[in-house]
């Protein structure tokens, strides 16, 4: 048999293949809710693409971020360690001044300033000015006896070693 028409079997499945006028409307409305279906598909995928885009733009923007974060960590770390140092230094000069200190005011200890009383911890920054005020404005001193005394200064703080 070279036609559906004269098959036997053609022709059964045929009369089974026959839809009602209700079968017919539920597979117009299935076929035209697809083509509604087919526009939010689109409509969807349209949102999907452009949330994948903002999504990449946004770990875009992270990878940014963290490598910011990194570098300033990194900078941070070395500014903590620089500043170690510079404590380090600072500690380690307080005590050189403490040491110097100490033997400024050993070496000074006999040796009276006009109008004051021997050196020690408590007028010590009084009698540094002191002291530097009479080496600035030498001139001011000129009486014998300040001249004396400068020498005699200069003689006990000559073995301090700075």
């Amino acid at each position: 048999v070279h036609s559906l028409s004269g098959c036997p079997r053609a022709t059964s499945a045929m009369k089974k293949a026959k839809l009602s006028g209700e079968q017919m409307l539920t597979i117009k409305q299935r076929a035209s809710n697809g083509i509604e279906n087919d526009e939010e598909i689109k409509q969807l995928d349209e949102e999907i693409k452009e949330l994948n885009e903002s999504n990449s733009q946004m770990e875009a923007d992270m990878i940014k971020l963290r490598t910011q974060i990194t570098t300033m960590e990194s900078n941070l770390k070395t500014i903590e360690e620089e500043n170690k140092v510079i404590e380090q230094q600072n500690e380690s000069l307080l005590h050189e001044l403490a040491n110097l200190s100490q033997s400024l005011i050993h070496s000074l200890a006999n040796i009276q300033l006009p109008h004051m009383e021997p050196i020690n911890e408590q007028n010590f920054d009084a009698y540094v000015t002191t002291l530097t005020d009479m080496y600035t404005n030498q001139d001011r001193y000129q009486s014998p006896e300040n001249k004396a005394l400068l020498e005699n200064i200069k003689q006990a703080v000559r073995g301090i070693q700075v």
